[in-house]
């Protein structure tokens, strides 16, 4: 009898447990709309980086690699003497033969093709001040570069970084402005800002190629170029989700 009895009593001991188990309505949470504000912020090149390039060939490998060093080492001292100059490396060095083309004759093995010369090849990047940049490419130029394989100009590291938190501060406002001005238009309050999400919408601009491939004369001494810095455009963007209520 006592068995009978205890079920019930379980049964009646179960139901408030289960009943306090059961999930409480969640509070639906306030509409939102979403923005995407942009900020831009132009700042000026004023550094440029420049990659001169030195070759030379000829049938023997000894006198190819003696050209290319003595020319490069005479461009590098100079640039080293400049106070002004900075990031000067050797980004690379390459000597290679030249092959012969033979061509096959009909009905006979192909003969392996034969060493004719040498191509020894370097190059040195720098990084210059750009009202500098014009005098240096002329000067390398004629102490011994054979062209300028590169250059592109661009702001300091500091001004960028300026501008980059100068462009988020103004996504962020045109942002909010345009939030602002959709809930007005629509007759609708602000309660306010949900999430803001400012990781993406960062543009690095590639730099832009200031000058093309160039040789050096042989005679006469090189005019001065006129190097124009240009400018960089930072941007930033911003998505914000604002709440809202009816007026």
């Amino acid at each position: 009898m006592k068995h009978f009895l205890l079920f019930p009593l379980l049964i009646a001991l179960a139901a408030p447990l289960r009943a306090q188990l059961l999930p409480r309505p969640s509070t639906p949470e306030p509409p939102l709309v979403t923005v995407q504000g942009r900020g831009e912020v132009r700042v000026p090149n004023t550094l440029a980086s420049v990659r001169l390039g030195f070759e030379t060939a000829g049938p023997d490998e000894a006198p190819v690699r003696e050209d290319v060093t003595k020319r490069s080492q005479a461009v590098i001292d100079a640039l080293k003497a400049e106070e002004k100059v900075r990031r000067l490396e050797t980004t690379e060095v390459t000597i290679r033969p030249q092959f012969s083309q033979v061509q096959p004759e009909a009905g006979k093995r192909p003969q392996a093709p034969k060493i004719i010369g040498y191509i020894a090849q370097l190059t040195v990047n720098y990084e210059s001040a750009v009202e500098d940049a014009g005098r240096l490419i002329s000067s390398m130029m004629q102490a011994g570069a054979n062209s300028v394989a590169d250059m592109f100009t661009r702001p300091a590291d500091e001004v960028r970084l300026a501008a980059e938190n100068e462009a988020l501060t103004l996504a962020a406002k045109d942002a909010e402005t345009q939030a602002r001005t959709l809930l007005a238009a629509l007759n609708l309050q602000w309660s306010g800002v949900r999430t803001i999400d400012a990781t993406g919408g960062r543009f690095d601009p590639s730099p832009m190629p200031r000058t093309a491939m160039m040789m050096a004369a042989e005679a006469a001494p090189l005019p001065e170029l006129d190097i124009q810095g240009g400018e960089t455009v930072i941007a930033r963007e911003v998505v914000m989700q604002v709440e809202f209520r009816p007026q």
